[in-house]
């Protein structure tokens, strides 16, 4: 959170440090060396540069686990699709529970970086209400349910499931 903050709005923040500390040296500036006023506008615009590009090296970050993750579900949602238009009354079938594997991998995997702060709010909300599309087949549900009662998925937990939506969506 505070991050994100940090990142939106590094530049009005550096800013206004770049003007206090400015203000404070023409306050003082009989008692300052302008070598430290230098070095102090020198650091803050090393800062600067620095949440930029700590900025941008995580925004290709997370496209580039955007892009993994919906080239793994567009492999998998196909196959997620036949299960739940499938019987209701069926007993999964070993490739299906396969395939339901690996979709809750995924979604352990997208919990994690999200947790992490590598995936955007938004882009988490949009995968959150799709599981939840899948979370309201019994079928799937229970095989959820027993599988995440292992703590195997990175902290992944079904309240995230439960509710009626996500906000932002």
């Amino acid at each position: 959170m505070v991050k994100s903050f940090l990142f939106r709005y590094y530049l009005p923040i550096a800013l206004a440090v770049c003007f206090l500390v400015i203000i404070a040296v023409l306050i003082v500036r009989a008692h300052v060396d302008w070598k430290l006023s230098v070095t102090i506008v020198g650091g803050i615009l090393s800062s600067i540069y620095f949440v930029q590009k700590q900025r941008l090296e995580e925004l290709r970050l997370f496209k580039e686990l955007f892009t993994e993750f919906n080239a793994r579900y567009d492999a998998l949602n196909e196959k997620l699709n036949h299960i739940i238009a499938a019987n209701q009354e069926a007993e999964l079938t070993r490739a299906e529970i396969n395939t339901l594997y690996n979709y809750f991998n995924l979604c352990g995997e997208e919990y994690l970086y999200y947790k992490q702060g590598y995936i955007l709010q938004a882009a988490w909300e949009a995968w959150l209400n799709g599981m939840n599309i899948f979370y309201q087949d019994k079928r799937i549900r229970k095989l959820l349910e027993e599988e995440l009662a292992t703590n195997s998925y990175y902290g992944f937990k079904l309240d995230f499931l439960t509710k009626p939506e996500v906000k932002g969506s």
